[in-house]
């Protein structure tokens, strides 16, 4: 009977420290998702104020700062959906991970939009700016329409 009790409780101690490191994992796994929900946030409230800029709603001298931040950000992106962040609550489709190629491709047309859009508004034409940022727009919405769940 000793022998029967050392089992279970090296069982118990084996299934409990088996456990522990997979909490931390978990916790990782939420943290990733909240970051990048959180940069995802950041994104669009910079495209909001682009877009407010573009729309004469703003100060235009706010563009050269929020052009800098979206590009900035966009090299953010790739990092927020690594292998095997494909669960927890979040809108980020599985095409994401399943089409890793095609998500890639998209991020980088988003990335490039991005850059320009930061070079363009050094000229000062809040014309050509104008037609950067639209064109950057197209850009998140390639990557939205295929590999973010729709809002409802």
């Amino acid at each position: 009977m000793h022998t029967i009790k050392k089992l279970i409780f090296a069982l118990i101690a084996f299934t409990v420290l088996g456990l522990a490191p997979a909490a931390p994992a978990l916790a990782d796994s939420d943290a990733d998702i909240a970051h990048r929900k959180t940069v995802m946030k950041a994104v669009g409230g910079t495209m909001k104020g682009l877009a407010m800029i573009v729309k004469k709603q703003a100060p235009a001298k706010n563009a050269d700062a929020l052009s800098h931040a979206m590009f900035q950000l966009s090299k953010v992106v790739p990092d927020l959906f690594p292998e095997g962040s494909d669960f927890g609550e979040t809108g980020a489709k599985e095409e994401i991970w399943s089409k890793p190629a095609e998500f890639k491709a998209a991020v980088v047309a988003y990335q490039r939009a991005a850059r320009h859009l930061s070079t363009v508004v050094h000229s000062g034409d809040m014309g050509a700016f104008a037609k950067a940022f639209g064109a950057m727009g197209k850009t998140c919405g390639g990557c939205h329409k295929p590999f973010r769940v729709k809002k409802k």
